[in-house]
């Protein structure tokens, strides 16, 4: 019966984006079948509206991976490649892959990265998804304002490097904060209409914990969230629980 009910779940949310992508290439083949349009603005128009599916196609790319990780997670079955990873690198370039959609959501991503490189002990595979989760969360949930994503060393912890995702949305109220890391767990309100079948910040929790990390977040409602991320560094023996405070 759970499973048939994943399933049913599964498969509602895998259908879901498929309508705005069938709609937005609707639009732009009616687009070019139209005469007399400025040759110029029409390719503007196809650029944006190409890009619009794009990031509805990566979106569910997202939610088929993100099933995929919850049925690794669930079996015991993640395997991870723990390696040196260039956290500035990283977070500059899934930031660049979900600028089209940070402004379609009128949102501004700003990039706050040091100089010098912060690496991390880590898989770059799934640092890149938990990058990408927390990101694409706060463009979802941000309201249309500015979010910020930061990479630092940490400064009370000499092993750690951090990740932080700051937005300025709807935030989260502190029953909430204690239960959304948990599985099949959202943060939403009766009457609010937001996609998702609460395994992502789940997936990104067994992630982190897999990397030896750790996660937190610290919201106001009505004045947004911060979400941190702490790894060990690369160039650091990893203990288990090493990037708790005492």
């Amino acid at each position: 019966m759970a499973r048939d009910a994943f399933l049913a779940v599964a498969a509602h949310e895998l259908r879901n984006p498929m309508t705005p992508i069938r709609g937005r290439v609707q639009l732009l083949r009616r687009m070019l079948q139209r005469s007399g349009d400025d040759k110029d603005a029409l390719v503007v128009k196809m650029d944006k509206g190409l890009q619009r599916v794009e990031g509805l196609i990566e979106q569910y790319i997202k939610r088929a991976t993100t099933l995929l990780e919850v049925s690794r997670a669930t079996k015991g079955q993640l395997h991870l490649d723990l390696v040196a990873v260039d956290l500035c690198a990283l977070v500059q370039e899934v930031a660049q892959g979900l600028a089209p959609i940070a402004d379609h959501a009128g949102s501004i991503l700003e990039v706050r990265v040091p100089s010098g490189a912060v690496t991390c002990h880590g898989d770059r595979l799934a640092v890149e998804q938990v990058v990408d989760n927390l990101l694409s969360n706060a463009i979802k949930y941000g309201a249309g304002q500015p979010i910020v994503v930061s990479v630092a060393e940490a400064p009370d912890l000499p092993n750690a490097s951090l990740i932080q995702i700051k937005d300025h949305g709807v935030g989260i109220s502190a029953e909430d904060q204690a239960r959304i890391f948990a599985r099949f767990e959202r943060a939403v309100r009766p009457g609010e209409h937001h996609g998702g079948f609460g395994v992502g910040l789940w997936v990104v929790s067994q992630l982190v914990q897999a990397m030896n990390g750790t996660i937190d977040v610290a919201s106001i409602p009505g004045q947004g969230s911060t979400f941190t991320v702490c790894l060990p560094r690369h160039d650091q023996t990893v203990q288990e629980s090493w990037c708790r405070h005492p």
